[in-house]
């Protein structure tokens, strides 16, 4: 797998750099306005009528990192003082359980570590136990309970937990 990284990272005052790493000849790239299309196909597909509206990803890809995984996933990251914060992941359904998640993750969290960062930190949804189970295998924990954070027009609202997991 190749990770490059270029726009958003220089951006950050980082060092223009690409990295290669293996993983059934896939590849994790930097995602760039140009891949609008794609992040909104997998955001309707993953969060269907919850999915983000079409202003809120060009936000997110003109402010965040977005790294894509063969345009079947991505993610969405930022820095915040001296932690990285994960605004949006999601794999497309049928892709799900082949390493994706785990790659995006993984490759979200060797640029924040590089970057001196200590710690991810990221949102998940009360009830989304194959998320939370998915994080916790991978070492985030819960630190607590967020009422209210996730706020549905005429549906109400939904709590989340806050996960963090420290980099080393």
């Amino acid at each position: 797998m190749c990770i490059a990284m270029s726009s958003n990272l220089k951006k950050f005052s980082m060092k223009y750099y690409i990295h290669r790493m293996l993983i059934s000849e896939r590849m994790i790239r930097e995602g760039t306005i140009k891949d609008f299309d794609i992040i909104k196909r997998i955001e309707k597909r993953v969060f269907g009528r919850f999915s983000y509206m079409d202003e809120e990803i060009r936000e997110m890809l003109n402010s965040s990192i977005t790294l894509i995984f063969d345009d079947k996933g991505y993610i969405s990251f930022f820095f915040e003082d001296d932690s990285c914060h994960v605004e949006s992941i999601g794999v497309l359904p049928g892709e799900k359980g082949k390493g994706i998640g785990r790659a995006l993750m993984e490759s979200m969290e060797k640029i924040c570590r590089e970057s001196g960062k200590k710690k991810v930190v990221l949102e998940v949804r009360e009830k989304n136990f194959r998320a939370i189970a998915f994080y916790e295998k991978l070492g985030y924990r819960r630190v607590r309970l967020i009422e209210n954070y996730y706020i549905i027009k005429y549906r109400g609202s939904r709590n989340a937990y806050l996960m963090e997991k420290y980099l080393s």
